[in-house]
């Protein structure tokens, strides 16, 4: 299917595209790469998280034994897959879980512990930061991290800050869920919770920060039935801008559970969705108003695939990943343009992180089976709109 569009200038404080010129942006994913840590071992888990910016990619590995037992780690490759560093916690112990999450923007690198930081108490957890070197910075920490709050289950970085999830904080009663805003030095701005917060919402499970905006999910949010889930946007400092739902939600779709923002959407997966069958999943676009643009869902989605487990956007693409062993790309409005299944059979969870930008989609194979066992990450190409145009500061 081919996609053709108008752009000219990409507005980083907008997120949205200027229409002067023509350009054909039908995206085919090529050149795929798969890459591997350089110490790979049975079930390190490596691609248990992944991202990509400031010309970086970087992956986790949860599993990893460095500092004992799944302490964890995370590796740093360039665009074309060639590994530049290994990094692990200074405090590093085992099961840790370092790794967990990872995020990179503002030149900085961050990630969660969420296992770690027992000092605290026991799954209090922990996120690190680093340069883009691999260089540790900073370890950081709730202000009133406390047992099983399992900070850094989830992190963000861009637009100058730092956001990290507490999805079991109970500030508003039993695992009602927290975030927790730093600078990029790691000094804590705010404490983020959500006006209407409530037992086991789960907010802070997924967090996602770009065009000025935070998002923050909260998958067992009540509003449409129990567990149908919910998002809420906020502004960099903090500030609840407003809270959105599915317009169709129903009870147990945990819409939420992923989150993305950025090219002036966002993006919210709901994995239980049953549109196409049971569990078949789905995924929301909204503008960074929180008004609802379209439903979207896999055009050959069957019961079970859970379409919805992660979501990215950018690169002026949506890609969706899903649990039937494959991904999905969409253009900004919707329009489902590709599907990305690898060509590799290593491993399996292919589709189980997502994450796009610098021209790169990233897919995670996380799962045990075929070669070593240790987790797999696929690079794909495509289109990088923001290099092509003159960026508007």
């Amino acid at each position: 299917m081919a996609f053709k569009t108008t752009y000219s200038q990409y507005d980083n404080k907008t997120g949205l595209f200027s229409t002067e010129g023509a350009l054909d942006l039908t995206t085919t994913p090529s050149n795929e790469t798969v890459i591997q840590s350089s110490d790979a071992a049975y079930n390190d888990s490596f691609g248990s998280s992944v991202a990509i910016g400031n010309s970086r990619i970087v992956v986790g590995a949860e599993g990893d034994d460095d500092n004992g037992d799944e302490s964890g780690s995370a590796y740093i490759f360039d665009l074309d897959g060639t590994q530049l560093a290994k990094i692990t916690a200074s405090d590093g112990a085992a099961n840790d879980r370092f790794g967990k999450s990872v995020a990179v923007g503002s030149g900085r690198i961050v990630v969660g512990a969420v296992y770690g930081n027992n000092d605290i108490g026991a799954v209090s957890g922990a996120a690190y930061i680093f340069n883009l070197d691999g260089t540790q910075l900073a370890k950081i920490t709730a202000s009133d991290g406390a047992a099983d709050d399992q900070f850094g289950w989830s992190v963000a970085v861009g637009s100058g800050r730092i956001v990290v999830g507490a999805y079991r904080d109970d500030d508003n009663s039993t695992d009602s869920g927290s975030a927790y805003i730093f600078d990029l030095d790691g000094t804590q701005l705010a404490k983020i919770t959500p006006s209407d917060g409530a037992a086991n919402d789960y907010f802070g499970r997924s967090v996602a920060i770009g065009n000025g905006r935070i998002v923050v999910g909260a998958e067992r949010d009540d509003d449409n039935g129990g567990s149908s889930g919910s998002a809420y946007i906020f502004d960099l400092d903090g500030t609840q801008l407003a809270k959105i739902t599915a317009s169709d939600g129903a009870s147990s779709d945990e819409f939420g559970q992923s989150v993305a923002v950025g090219n002036g959407r966002i993006v919210v997966g709901a994995l239980y969705d049953d549109d196409n069958g049971t569990d078949s999943g789905s995924a929301y676009i909204f503008d960074l108003d929180g008004t609802q643009l379209s439903k979207i869902t896999a055009s050959d989605g069957v019961a079970y695939d859970r379409f919805g487990r992660s979501v990215a956007v950018g690169s002026g693409r949506i890609v969706v990943g899903s649990d039937d062993e494959s991904a999905y790309i969409f253009d900004l409005d919707g329009n489902e343009l590709k599907k990305i299944t690898p060509t590799s059979t290593n491993g399996t969870n292919f589709g189980n992180k997502v994450f796009i930008g610098d021209g790169k989609i990233l897919i995670s194979r996380s799962g045990n089976g075929g070669g070593n066992g240790a987790g797999y990450v696929y690079i794909y190409e495509t289109p990088n709109i923001k290099d092509i145009f003159s960026i508007v500061d």
